[in-house]
């Protein structure tokens, strides 16, 4: 594993910590809006903004590079086990390269909003006024996290189509794959 690759695992592991908090959350929430609303007819009224606009895009968008790290993402592998491995490598880099151009213009998106929403004060209005930058900012650092993922993959995968040997990026963090 590279330098660079194991700064991405370990930002990779600690927005999977994150994004594990949150879940707790919702489910906490969820557990006691239900509880409010049917026990005492007084639902929690912020329940579904915070988990809307905040908890759920951390949940997606904290665990979503360390899901391909770990290689647990949808992946449909009809044609890869009949395809020789300098084609594996070459749609594997092209993929990456692809993928990380769509979540690097995600990023800076989201980025810029995420500033102009901040720096103008800009809230969603309801029974709490919540910052409306901080979603933004959530979804441009998941989306600058991924980019990192898949520029190291892409460089992996075309070290190994240039040499012949097994991609230099191989996406295994330190004590949680085997």
């Amino acid at each position: 594993m590279t330098g660079g690759s194991v700064w991405v695992a370990r930002i990779e592991a600690a927005l999977e910590r994150i994004a594990a908090v949150c879940l707790m959350a919702v489910m906490l929430i969820v557990f006691s809006d239900v509880g409010a609303r049917y026990l005492f007819s007084k639902p929690v009224s912020w329940s579904y903004e915070l988990i809307g606009m905040y908890l759920m895009p951390t949940l997606f968008y904290f665990a979503l590079s360390s899901t391909l790290a770990a290689h647990h993402h949808v992946a449909v592998d009809l044609l890869r086990p009949r395809m020789p491995r300098w084609l594996i490598q070459a749609t594997e880099l092209l993929g990456s390269a692809a993928a990380g151009t769509v979540f690097a213009a995600i990023a800076w998106l989201f980025a810029r909003s995420g500033v102009e929403k901040f720096a103008s004060g800009a809230v969603v209005m309801g029974d709490v006024q919540w910052p409306s930058w901080i979603p933004d900012a959530i979804v441009a650092l998941g989306s600058g996290t991924i980019v990192l993922r898949l520029i190291g993959r892409a460089i992996g995968h075309g070290v190994s189509l240039v040499t012949g040997r097994d991609p230099v990026e191989n996406d295994v963090r330190p004590g949680l794959d085997s």
